[in-house]
């Protein structure tokens, strides 16, 4: 297949990741390292993308933090002032780096979301949360998922919402992850669309997202041969009972 792609195509090969005698045992796919153990595989995002951000953000002497940082109070998001003009460039390209890196990091996908809200209009608030953000960075500079080898006989979803958690617009988040037996495969943090009127209806928008994430990756498995089941988590009983 190689080398009927080469006859028309310009390829550029990282290696060939497996058990073999020949194979490697770590490449780069789009930046990211992936090994090969004996135990399963390791995947980590590209450490250049926290190492920029601690250099961008100059802290120095700043210590490290185990949290991201808390929501922003009512007077944060709606009465802070203006970020001065030759800061917006250097703020949204750090904003945007820390949403690339949350596509690998599922600690700081809440914080960068809403780091990403102020995009449009950048303010003093923003500013604060993006430094918050890079001192927690700087204590959790590398993130590598494990993933043994294992046997399972389902695909979990799990879902849970914060009802009206943006203080300026009232709209909620969907948080949730998808797990096949102990590996994680995908993690996500997004605003939801809609104002939610009440937690169970926030909470049944958030489960018809896994839902759909969940199907999706079923879907996936089955044109790989893998027929397995989907069943999806929430803790809220309003929830089910809508379901």
């Amino acid at each position: 297949m190689k080398m009927k792609m080469e006859q028309r195509y310009e390829l550029t090969g990282s290696g060939c990741l497996g058990p073999g005698l020949k194979d490697d045992t770590e490449v780069k796919v789009l930046n990211r390292i992936v090994r090969w153990m004996d135990q399963g595989a390791e995947y980590e995002a590209d450490p250049r993308h926290v190492e920029q951000i601690i250099r961008d953000l100059e802290l120095l002497g700043a210590k490290s933090l185990t949290t991201q940082g808390p929501k922003p109070t009512f007077q944060q998001a709606c009465h802070s002032n203006p970020l001065q003009q030759n800061k917006l460039r250097p703020f949204r390209a750090i904003a945007a780096r820390a949403n690339y890196l949350a596509m690998d990091s599922p600690g700081v996908q809440y914080a960068a979301k809403e780091i990403c809200r102020w995009m449009a209009a950048p303010t003093e608030a923003s500013i604060v949360a993006l430094k918050r953000l890079r001192r927690y960075l700087q204590g959790c500079s590398r993130l590598i998922f494990k993933y043994p080898w294992q046997t399972v006989e389902k695909v979990y979803a799990y879902s849970d919402t914060d009802w009206a958690g943006r203080p300026k617009t009232r709209k909620s988040t969907n948080g949730g992850c998808l797990m096949v037996g102990a590996h994680l495969i995908k993690s996500w943090s997004s605003t939801q669309a809609v104002i939610s009127l009440s937690s169970g209806e926030a909470e049944f928008y958030g489960v018809v997202k896994a839902s759909g994430i969940g199907l999706g990756y079923q879907a996936l498995l089955g044109d790989l041969g893998w027929r397995v089941p989907l069943r999806v988590w929430t803790d809220s009983s309003a929830a089910i009972g809508i379901c």
